[in-house]
């Protein structure tokens, strides 16, 4: 349930993500100090109530501060990954185009369908919405059928050294596109996200605990750690979501193997 109350946040974007975050852990430190406060003033001896507090509260920032950084380690290298995947695709597009080559004239029209699939890739890595990806990638498993099809009738008239290097290269053009499918459909758990959320929670409310206890709020340095703690939550959900925000993986790979496409033909 907190889950799909999360992700539903997240779908309205960014920007609303990282102000919801904000929202409650400023809300959630304002009940932690009216608690301190309500405490400190009932209490007879307020050092020997307040003396663990500082140590307690340091602890738990300092867990909040650890799982942030390994949940962001974990998006990090999400997004690494189709980093690596794009290059790796071009790389592969690119070898089998050249290798069509070696089929003589009858792998010219091989050649034209990879064109189109280096095409169908790239817009499959630019779409902005879920729908738009979908039909990028139904059009590039329409085409991998077509080049299969297409390169199965014409190895015969080839020598077998030739044709198992064309083969392998599609082979590895085709693995090189599931890669890169699961590299952007994947990121950091939601639950990783929902315990980093609950633990700031905890943070914040401990802080606003302590400083209510000393019945002085420090609101400017507290607004100011919240906002880093929103900022970098807001991150790592902009790391997990390739389609939309504002941080992308570069396609000039792709776009580079496109061009040159076009260069040697015009030779």
């Amino acid at each position: 349930m907190l889950i799909l109350l999360l992700q539903r946040i997240i779908g309205l974007g960014i920007g609303a993500f990282g102000l919801f975050v904000f929202v409650l852990l400023a809300l959630t430190g304002e009940i932690g100090f009216q608690i301190g406060r309500a405490r400190g003033l009932a209490a007879a001896q307020i050092e020997k109530e307040s003396s663990g507090v500082p140590t307690v509260t340091t602890g738990m920032l300092g867990l909040v501060a650890f799982t942030l950084a390994v949940t962001i380690g974990i998006a990090e290298d999400r997004f690494e990954a189709r980093r690596h995947a794009t290059l790796d695709e071009a790389n592969t597009i690119g070898t089998a185009w050249l290798r069509t080559g070696l089929a003589g004239p009858s792998g010219k029209p091989i050649a034209g369908l990879i064109e189109d699939y280096a095409r169908g890739r790239l817009a499959y890595l630019v779409a902005t919405s879920p729908e738009a990806a979908a039909a990028a990638l139904a059009r590039t498993n329409t085409l991998q059928n077509a080049i299969w099809q297409r390169t199965l009738p014409m190895l015969g008239g080839i020598p077998p050294p030739l044709a198992s290097a064309l083969v392998s290269s599609l082979n590895d053009m085709f693995d090189a596109s599931l890669v890169q499918h699961y590299s952007m459909e994947s990121g950091a758990p939601n639950e990783t996200m929902l315990m980093l959320l609950a633990g700031a929670m905890l943070a914040a409310g401990a802080l606003g605990y302590q400083m209510g206890l000393g019945g002085r709020r420090q609101l400017v340095l507290t607004l100011l750690l919240i906002g880093m703690l929103s900022g970098a939550m807001a991150m790592i959900i902009d790391f997990n979501r390739p389609r939309g925000g504002f941080i992308h993986i570069d396609t000039q790979p792709l776009e580079w193997t496109i061009g040159g496409f076009a260069s040697s033909s015009a030779r």
